[in-house]
């Protein structure tokens, strides 16, 4: 059994403790308060720091698998606050699986089923593909995930008229 350093189980069990609430209380992101939002806002506003994050590593060029990776996460976090905005749904539904939230996008009407299953697709294919395997994202893939979570972004916090709950910053 390997012998990991003290430094690798003290950061361990500090952030063990930060999970489990030990640390004192939360400083929670800006707008991202549990206690003055719904889970729908915070899904939404989620999706907001994702995207501004990504604008942010764009601005230093050559981040273009974490841009892939969070204008994916943020394309979902839109997708749940349009879900638990206009259901009966819980943050709880989307805790197994990515296909959840498309889908029930296009169980609502805000997506056609077709959309829905392209996204899927996007996701299965490519997501795994830059994340995962040996391939290496490109700046066009960057550019193009990233055009298409903002689109979607901004599709949805207006279809759903909640445009004032948005916290984007642009630039």
């Amino acid at each position: 059994m390997p012998d990991e350093p003290d430094d690798v189980v003290g950061a361990l069990s500090r952030t063990e403790d930060a999970f489990a609430g030990q640390l004192g209380r939360p400083d929670y992101e800006e707008g991202l308060d549990p206690h003055a939002h719904d889970a729908d806002v915070i899904q939404l506003r989620k999706a907001c720091r994702l995207l501004d994050a990504c604008r942010l590593l764009r601005d230093h060029d050559g981040y273009h698998t974490s841009v892939i990776e969070m204008s994916f996460a943020a394309v979902e976090r839109t997708f749940e606050f349009y879900a638990l905005n206009a259901s009966n749904d819980s943050i709880d539904d989307f805790r197994e699986g990515h296909d959840r939230a498309y889908d029930r996008g296009a169980e609502l009407g805000l997506v056609a089923e077709e959309t829905a299953r392209r996204l899927k697709q996007l996701y299965r294919d490519n997501r795994a593909a830059a994340y995962y395997r040996d391939t290496v994202a490109a700046a066009q893939q960057a550019d193009a995930m990233f055009e298409l979570s903002v689109s979607i972004h901004d599709y949805v916090k207006h279809f759903a008229l909640l445009s004032h709950e948005c916290r984007c910053r642009r630039g």
